[in-house]
């Protein structure tokens, strides 16, 4: 029989303090030191110069005029990250007050983008078990496996409260618990998850290397995990420096393909595979985001969902295994 479990605990946010950043002394994905890293990509002016009120508005996006936290590159494992940044109090703050981003692709586009991703994991899923996944948003990767698995459970993580009644409707055949709260592996029983996700999450967590840790004590041994992700080192980020898109105040840290593999090997998983992947967006959106990334007017450019075309714009997937 399906069943559905939806928190209500909601955090206190009124009495947070505002007053000073996050000061980090080593990369989050390998360690190493900050004396071994090199600043690389900053706005004008940095976000860490400014107070809080000063930043704008929270949201990732194709804006030529944004703001952002200073990323500097570790020299041992090439991830690009913030030595200053939000503390977790001042990121639970602009989360949770965080307006609705209105550039979002096309359901139809989405939809065909998550599915890609989904054939990937099914690639190495036993496709039973327990479901995991952190970030679900309105619930179409998890719908997937909902229609081509044998699962017995899901548990599904998404801070967006705005979404939670959609994502039950989703999966309302299935027995499923929805949070809004952080991830731990307190919530469920170790070795019960066979498959998991974090699509477009992994990038936002201050400290990457815990979560894949309490991941990896809920995984059963071989169960999978697939995380998605921007690359640092692609072609596309390289033409636009700091122009491209993730560079945003919602990124602590963003990775390459190195520093992704050596932070999954450190916390106990192999590498299954490793590839770059398409995105799937109409072709008039796409000519909206060059032009909102170049300042330019919008208004000459028109907004179809038809047609739609595959392209990779620099972001990695990565399949991990618990070993």
């Amino acid at each position: 029989m399906a069943s559905v479990h939806i928190d209500t605990d909601c955090p206190d946010n009124e009495e947070i303090v505002l007053s000073s950043y996050l000061k980090r002394a080593a990369c989050p994905c390998c360690g190493a030191s900050v004396e071994r890293a090199n600043p690389k990509v900053s706005s004008r002016p940095p976000a860490e110069n400014l107070d809080l009120a000063e930043h704008g508005r929270f949201l990732s996006g194709y804006s030529a005029k944004r703001v952002f936290f200073t990323f500097w590159e570790c020299s041992q494992c090439s991830a690009f990250y913030c030595p200053v940044y939000y503390t977790q109090s001042q990121l639970d703050m602009l989360y949770g007050r965080q307006a609705e981003n209105m550039s979002e692709a096309p359901l139809v586009a989405r939809r065909k983008t998550q599915e890609a991703y989904a054939n990937l994991l099914r690639r190495h899923s036993r496709m039973a078990g327990g479901y995991l996944e952190l970030g679900a948003d309105i619930g179409l990767f998890a719908e997937y496996f909902a229609r081509h698995g044998q699962f017995q459970h899901f548990a599904l993580y998404e801070p967006n409260r705005e979404v939670h009644d959609q994502l039950a409707e989703c999966l309302r055949s299935q027995n499923i618990a929805i949070r809004s709260n952080d991830f731990s592996a307190a919530h469920l029983p170790a070795g019960s998850v066979s498959t998991a996700a974090m699509i477009h999450v992994f990038d936002h967590l201050l400290d990457p290397r815990r979560m894949l840790r309490e991941i990896w004590s809920v995984l059963e041994p071989g169960g999978v995990l697939l995380i998605v992700t921007h690359d640092v080192q692609s072609a596309l980020a390289k033409l636009l420096g700091s122009r491209w898109p993730p560079f945003t105040l919602q990124h602590p840290q963003l990775y390459s393909r190195q520093s992704l593999a050596e932070l999954a090997r450190s916390a106990g998983y192999e590498i299954a595979e490793i590839v770059k992947t398409e995105n799937y967006f109409p072709l008039t959106y796409l000519a909206r985001a060059a032009f909102a990334v170049l300042g330019l007017p919008l208004s000459f450019c028109p907004n179809w969902e038809r047609p739609m075309v595959g392209v990779k714009l620099g972001n990695i997937a990565v399949v991990t295994r618990k070993v």
